[in-house]
């Protein structure tokens, strides 16, 4: 019988049990077979890199109250620092292991030019012990992500995740629900089974993945995704009854998520975490927000364990590092840390970042000072090997992809999710506001609208489809094709109510609200304008919602149909848009666009299906009136329309970046 098939029998008895007589997991007994007093124990870790090997662009609060310009971060930042406190543990006689949240795929340009190959090579020298399954790692297929798991030096860890029925991730066994670790002295050593570690004290770390992942990405095959609460309480108990009592789980759920896992599952001691990027800490000296506490302490349903949980923010710019100390019993009794901010020591007065900028070097010293003082940051020295690598491999072809220029900007276009978050106002990505404004540009000119037949009334954007700022300085085609807009994003044309799309707002933008929740699925719009409130009971509830037409705001009108644009993946319901899919499931009138051997090609739809697998989880179907799908594969097609759409306009329109863009979303927290 595999893991995931014992996990089941699990499920169905712990089901049984709730039916029967309401009771909880077995606790842990107060007996460990281990012979050890107590365990003290470091995790070191990381989440949601995508693939950002150099450091990125920063700002930070200087001495005397401006804001300076840096870079922070990158690979070989994290591996000097993931050395040295590993390095640091070890000098104090206590075991780390060094873990990845997930998400190592997509989001820069190396990832777009060589895909999961780069990241094992890069990741394979940076010594982790394990990693979870995040939801990018689907971007590229799963031949790539079975290519990822079977040829790196550590763990793919989903124990919710049933491979069997999927010819392309069965036999990949390093893909796997657990992995365990036998402790001796300051060593850490992986073994298979129980026996393996022959008497010593025994470490689990298992991992959970997205429960609704095939709302999310479409392309997960025959795998099956188990409730994430459910298959935790059946792993832990699974772990437990083998006398292993020290149990880490290694999600990619979101802080939101694994705070609910902590207040629903006994007997998991700490939650490494992964895909909301909680930056947990106070980090506004960087512009970066204050979210919860690090190593929060959450009470387990039994009223007697507790559970610590860690997120180390994103795109390699800090590590967390949390100190435990568990009983003689096995049970966590303390946990403390926090996460490291990864500075360089280069800083500029303008957002360019040129030489010209470059503090004086008599200052040079006493801004180091500054810096090093910072609570939650270190100036880190990258590893010159690592740095050597990219720089020899990957770097001259990364370079040659960048194109011609077509803009330049003197301040950095930031990019946040959600509004108030990361250093923003009220109305959150001045970035959204101008690629929604350059869909609905792209697709009203009148080559296109020949041939979509279409005028496009406003268009919405998931904050998660953009992956990066568009930083101060030279703008070329590759800023916008390989950093800001990677994914193949065809846009799609669809008519809606405007009751359909008041609730699509107030369903979406809700789901964003409680701490730690996803955000990528905030929408930021263009010809339509909003005022979401969030009332007492954390629903979101619209003022205002217009759309221009012409050159006046218009209310939206319940029975009105209006013509809305976005990108397909959202328009077939993905990510929480599930009211889009609900529109279109017995028909539709959408069309999506893509560009065929540089011409504008449209694909109509019939209608868009919700199919339920055998776990009980949602995948949206697409169904074309002509075609079997989109034609993205083929040489000389181009599905990144929204990328495509957002270099025509910025060459269009030169002067973008001298005038301000009236915001067109506004969110009201409590």
């Amino acid at each position: 019988m595999s893991f995931f098939q014992r996990v089941i029998t699990l499920l169905t008895a712990l089901s049984a049990c709730i039916v029967i007589k309401g009771c909880t997991s077995q606790l842990t007994t107060d007996t460990d077979t281990s012979s050890d007093d107590s365990l003290h124990l470091t995790l070191v870790h990381i989440n949601d890199t995508h693939s950002q090997f150099d450091a990125t662009p920063a700002s930070v609060l200087g001495p005397d109250g401006d804001p300076l310009y840096t870079f922070i971060g990158g690979h070989p930042r994290l591996l000097t620092k993931a050395q040295q406190l590993q390095g640091e543990a070890t000098a104090s006689g206590v075991p780390s292991l060094f873990l990845h949240g997930g998400d190592a795929f997509k989001g820069s340009a190396y990832f777009e030019l060589f895909e999961q190959k780069i990241n094992i090579d890069i990741l394979n020298r940076m010594g982790l012990d394990a990693m979870a399954l995040g939801n990018h790692e689907f971007d590229i297929g799963l031949a790539k992500l079975a290519d990822f798991a079977a040829n790196i030096n550590f763990p793919l860890l989903a124990a919710n995740v049933d491979t069997q029925a999927e010819p392309a991730l069965a036999a990949i066994s390093n893909l796997k629900g657990y992995q365990l670790f036998a402790v001796a002295g300051t060593r850490l050593t992986p073994v298979a089974n129980v026996a393996e570690a022959a008497g010593q004290t025994m470490i689990a770390v298992f991992g959970l993945a997205l429960e609704d992942m095939r709302s999310m990405v479409p392309a997960t095959g025959e795998l099956v995704f188990a409730a994430e609460v459910a298959s935790a309480q059946a792993t832990v108990d699974y772990l437990q009854d083998k006398g292993i009592n020290h149990i880490i789980a290694l999600t990619h759920l979101g802080h939101q998520r694994d705070l609910t896992l902590a207040r629903q599952v006994n007997g998991i001691d700490v939650i490494v975490g992964g895909h909301s990027h909680s930056l947990l800490g106070d980090f506004t000296q960087w512009y970066l927000g204050q979210q919860a506490p690090y190593a929060g302490m959450i009470t387990n349903p039994d009223g007697k364990g507790q559970t610590c949980i860690v997120q180390a923010g994103q795109f390699a710019q800090a590590v967390g590092a949390a100190k435990l100390q568990f009983d003689a019993a096995g049970r966590l009794r303390q946990c403390q840390g926090e996460n490291t901010l990864l500075a360089s020591r280069d800083y500029y007065t303008l957002a360019l970042r040129n030489e010209h900028s470059r503090i004086a070097s008599g200052k040079q010293a006493s801004m180091e000072r500054y810096i090093d003082q910072l609570n939650r940051t270190a100036i880190t020295e990258e590893d010159q090997a690592l740095r050597q690598v990219l720089d020899t491999v990957y770097l001259p072809a990364v370079q040659q992809a960048y194109g011609e220029q077509i803009s330049v900007t003197e301040q950095t276009i930031n990019h946040v999710r959600l509004p108030g978050t990361a250093g923003s106002d009220q109305h959150g990505s001045v970035l959204a506001g101008h690629v929604t404004d350059a869909m609905h540009y792209w697709l009203n000119q009148p080559a296109v609208r020949a041939k979509t037949g279409r005028e496009v009334d406003f268009t919405l954007i998931g904050a998660g489809n953009i992956r990066a700022d568009l930083n101060a300085g030279a703008i070329f085609e590759g800023h916008i094709r390989l950093e800001v807009l990677p994914f193949d994003t065809p846009l799609s044309i669809l008519t809606v109510t405007g009751k359909e799309l008041c609730e699509l707002l107030q369903q979406v933008i809700t789901a964003t609200l409680p701490e730690g929740a996803h955000a990528g699925k905030f929408p930021y719009s263009s010809h339509l304008r909003y005022i979401a409130r969030e009332d007492n009971n954390g629903q979101a509830v619209l003022d205002q919602l217009q759309w221009l037409q012409g050159e006046r705001w218009q209310d939206i009108e319940p029975d009105t149909t209006y013509s809305l644009a976005t990108t397909n993946y959202l328009a077939n319901g993905n990510d929480g848009w599930q009211r889009l899919q609900q529109v279109q499931q017995q028909s539709t009138d959408r069309i999506d666009v893509i560009i065929e051997q540089q011409q504008v090609a449209i694909y109509p739809l019939s209608k868009v299906e919700a199919i339920t697998d055998s776990s009980g989880q949602q995948a949206f179907v697409p169904h074309y009136q002509q075609a079997a799908g989109l034609p993205c594969k083929i040489p000389g097609n181009d599905c990144k329309v929204a990328a495509a759409a957002m270099i025509d306009y910025l060459k269009a329109t030169p002067a973008l970046w001298q005038q301000e863009r009236v915001p067109t979303v506004t969110l009201l927290r409590r």
